[in-house]
């Protein structure tokens, strides 16, 4: 039989990095599973990440020391489920200071941007000043404006810049004044928003 007819010979199969996929499973499983314990058997209150943390510690014990079993390790393997959920917080924390400055420096030059285009409010502190104030100047014409005999209510909306510590989770913020009559603010308030007010 001629052999150049023949399929070529299949590469032996490389052997599955289990050692390797656990390191990465273990912390995973063991905060997911924190969570569901968290949720499922702790009341609200306290320091919630700290108590994640610790429920997370207690679940990566028993996920370690189960996949230190199939290893002949279990002690371990549940030592290191242990510390895996606080390694994998203190990694997180790691990258979040070290991503601060070049998230201050984005800010900073959303900010001059801003600035250089002339526009009135260019920070989160400037908006509920002028807010506070119900001043029309500098906010411009309200986005709503609903008003009675007695008083009136204006919204207005920000959407940026932001500094890192200050982006609200839903985009945008929006100033909220009730005014008397004659226009003078009588309370007002800021609060994130999904959007332009309606």
């Amino acid at each position: 039989m001629d052999e150049s007819l023949l399929p070529p010979p299949v590469a032996p199969a490389k052997p599955v990095p289990w050692r390797a996929m656990a390191l990465a499973i273990v912390p995973c499983a063991a905060l997911a599973a924190g969570t569901g314990l968290q949720r499922a058997i702790e009341a609200p209150g306290g320091d919630a990440l700290a108590h994640w943390l610790l429920w997370s510690t207690g679940a990566g014990v028993l996920i370690g020391a189960t996949a230190g079993a199939l290893r002949r390790a279990k002690f371990v393997w549940a030592a290191y489920g242990a510390a895996a959920p606080w390694m994998a917080a203190g990694l997180v924390m790691a990258a979040l200071h070290v991503a601060r400055p070049v998230r201050e420096m984005l800010a900073d030059h959303l900010e001059a941007s801003c600035r250089a285009e002339r526009r009135a409010i260019c920070s989160v502190g400037e908006f509920d000043a002028a807010c506070a104030r119900a001043d029309r100047r500098l906010l411009g014409e309200p986005v709503h404006s609903r008003c009675s005999d007695a008083s009136c209510t204006w919204r207005w909306t920000y959407a940026g810049p932001f500094r890192p510590e200050q982006v609200p989770p839903q985009g945008s913020l929006m100033c909220s004044v009730v005014t008397d009559a004659r226009g003078k603010g009588l309370r007002s308030t800021v609060m994130a928003v999904a959007g332009p007010a309606d």
